[in-house]
């Protein structure tokens, strides 16, 4: 946009010059020494390197090339240089969307500094063109109106930088609330609710690939008995170990989900029956090594698992039901193992 308006104002410019017999030579090196300038700012913006900059817009660059092609420019037109102030507003609007108050203010004082020079200095060269009283007019005229569009320039920054940070609070909040809504407080992790959508998609992926996933039942075994002589804190810690450590063993694409008191949910995608068993049985292991300690005491840590292969054309729900009967069987021989079927 900035170089649109620039092409824009410089053909007006141009035609005015053409129309008013002005001298041609000045008017050439401005145009060709403007359009550089824009172009090469244009240049720098497309291809990506100003990204390395704070403002890869390269805002106040654009405003400072902008406001001294303007002033030279008003130097140049003679009886029509008027045109040059609309211009100059439209600049001072343009960083209404990237500049800061305090920048908006210096970029303000440098405008009337431009300006001022160019009329004190065309006023002394041609005074029959360039009216030292109408040149006193047209400064006061900048002296009021631009520091009246720095003032708007700069409340209308801050009311950006105010929505901004109130969009990232928002943002911050609303992936706060997505993780509390997905994930289990205690553990860290999903819960029962979270894990149904992910078994569904999985279901739904192992429909289209023909690829089958695994399902395992978890429950941890004597839970009930260690709540009972330690109370909750223990049963809470216990839980807390048996999370971490699998978490730690298991693949990225497997998942892992508290789906209720000492009960877990494991999903391995993409695994046949026989390789989840042996993960099963890895982690069963691993799990009966943990001591944790509580009130001087070490407690010892199973659980007892019922796992199970997904099979085409059947639910979730059916899926689970089955690895809730296997790890029925496997209470029932005892616990601390794992039953497959």
């Amino acid at each position: 946009m900035a170089l649109l308006l620039m092409l824009m104002g410089m053909a007006v410019v141009l035609w005015a010059a053409w129309a008013l017999d002005r001298p041609r030579g000045p008017l050439c090196v401005w145009t060709l020494t403007s359009l550089f300038s824009i172009v090469m700012v244009y240049v720098t913006i497309r291809c990506g390197w100003s990204r390395r900059f704070k403002d890869p817009s390269l805002t106040l660059p654009q405003m400072v090339i902008a406001i001294a092609c303007s002033a030279t420019g008003y130097a140049l037109m003679g009886p029509v240089r008027a045109i040059a102030f609309p211009n100059l507003l439209i600049i001072l609007m343009f960083g209404m969307f990237g500049l800061r108050a305090i920048s908006a203010l210096g970029i303000s004082i440098y405008a009337l500094l431009a300006f001022g020079l160019s009329m004190a200095l065309m006023a002394s060269i041609s005074p029959d063109v360039y009216s030292p009283t109408v040149e006193v007019a047209h400064f006061m005229m900048l002296v009021i109106v631009v520091p009246a569009v720095s003032v708007l320039s700069g409340r209308l920054s801050r009311i950006r930088r105010r929505l901004g940070e109130q969009k990232k609070e928002l943002a911050m909040a609303l992936e706060q609330i997505q993780l509390m809504a997905a994930r289990d407080d205690l553990t860290g992790l999903l819960n029962r609710r979270h894990m149904v959508v992910m078994l569904e998609q999985e279901a739904q992926r192992s429909l289209r690939s023909g690829h089958e996933f695994c399902l395992a039942l978890i429950d941890m075994d004597h839970f009930k008995r260690v709540n009972d002589r330690y109370g909750h804190a223990a049963g809470d810690a216990v839980l807390c170990a048996f999370a971490h450590t699998v978490q730690v063993a298991l693949r990225r694409s497997d998942v892992l989900a508290r789906w209720g008191g000492e009960e877990f949910v494991l999903m391995q995608s993409e695994t046949s029956l026989s390789l989840a068993a042996a993960t099963m049985e890895r982690l069963r292991e691993q799990v009966a090594k943990l001591e944790p300690q509580f009130a001087g005491d070490v407690l010892r840590i199973s659980f007892s698992a019922g796992l199970t292969e997904h099979r085409s054309g059947e639910s979730v729900a059916q899926t689970l039901e089955r690895a809730d009967r296997l790890l029925y069987d496997a209470k029932a021989q005892g616990r601390n193992r794992v039953v497959t079927g």
